[in-house]
């Protein structure tokens, strides 16, 4: 193989990196996102509700519950669907350069993550975050190398 075969296939290797980039971005932010959404105990689903996606900056919103519910319930299901909807068609639109951020602003997002609530272990975020992790671990990059 020449030097110029060489660099062509370099450039044509390099092109793929930011698409593939984003695409692993966009894996472990969805596995992130699950598994927050759904480790968040619920009570009136507003802290389930409020796990919310934004691209660039991080969200300031504070969002009433999709389905408001009592102890549970029917409203739990419908909760973490729409927390998790919200997400994924953020995440989908992510850009390779674009910083996807996942927030809860209700004011006990925290107590609720350090175990005060029967309903979830305690460190439901940092658990997401590991699952993250994982899916990070697990992806697999398509450099456009064929063969070998």
């Amino acid at each position: 193989m020449s030097f110029e075969q060489f660099s062509r296939r370099m450039r044509k290797r390099a092109g793929n990196v930011p698409r593939e980039a984003n695409r692993v971005k966009r894996q472990v932010a969805l596995a992130v996102d699950q598994a927050v959404v759904v480790g968040t105990p619920v009570d009136t689903g507003t802290a389930r509700s409020n796990w919310v996606v934004s691209l660039g900056e991080p969200s300031d919103r504070i969002i009433p519950p999709y389905a408001p519910t009592s102890k549970g319930g029917i409203g739990e299901s419908a909760n973490a669907q729409g927390a998790m909807a919200q997400g994924e068609a953020e995440i989908r639109r992510s850009r390779p350069e674009e910083a996807i951020h996942i927030t809860n602003n209700v004011e006990y997002i925290e107590p609720l993550n350090q175990g005060h609530s029967a309903q979830a272990p305690a460190m439901f975020v940092e658990a997401a975050v590991d699952a993250g992790a994982q899916a990070a671990k697990n992806a697999r990059i398509n450099t456009g190398r064929s063969g070998r």
